[in-house]
């Protein structure tokens, strides 16, 4: 009997393992705060974003995003309404990616937003935009695309990522 336990012990186990082993640190940070007080969330699938392209820049000046978006997620955080400041919650989100991400460092001075990549160079399977409100009471956001897309202009993509947050 004790050897039957053990099988269906080390049975869960490994189909535990397999059910969680396709998700990634991105989504273990959405489910995270899902029933967390403050937190607001929603999520765009392919089916919704096929409807619309994803065009960044005016005037002719124009990036986007190619390839194939599989998801966009949005996720606000009020600290009224939660338990850490608008700063606590963007550092413990960001906290959640594992090493395989990398944060995009560019040369503007804006320390509001930042970006963090799932991929190599220009190709990325995962884009998350973390937003910071200068006022600590506000809310913050963030923003993540999914899929297998090229960007042509990251900073564009912050903007865009940000324009979802104005209010």
């Amino acid at each position: 009997m004790k050897t039957l336990t053990t099988l269906f012990f080390l049975l869960g186990l490994l189909l535990a393992t397999l059910f969680t082993s396709g998700q990634s640190k991105a989504d273990k940070m959405y489910d995270a705060f899902t029933d967390a007080d403050g937190v607001t969330s929603f999520t765009l699938s392919k089916d919704f974003s096929d409807a619309f392209n994803i065009d960044l820049g005016d005037n002719g000046d124009e990036s986007n995003v190619t390839g194939s978006l599989t998801q966009v997620r949005f996720m606000t955080y009020n600290p009224e309404k939660g338990e850490w400041s608008g700063d606590a919650f963007i550092a413990k989100a960001v906290s959640m990616l594992s090493s395989k991400y990398h944060r995009f460092e560019d040369d503007g001075d804006d320390s509001n937003a930042e970006i963090w990549l799932l991929g190599k160079k220009s190709k990325y399977t995962e884009c998350h935009i973390f937003i910071r409100n200068e006022n600590q009471e506000g809310n913050s956001f963030i923003v993540s695309f999914y899929g297998d897309f090229n960007v042509n202009d990251l900073e564009e993509l912050k903007e865009t990522g940000k324009s979802f947050s104005e209010e």
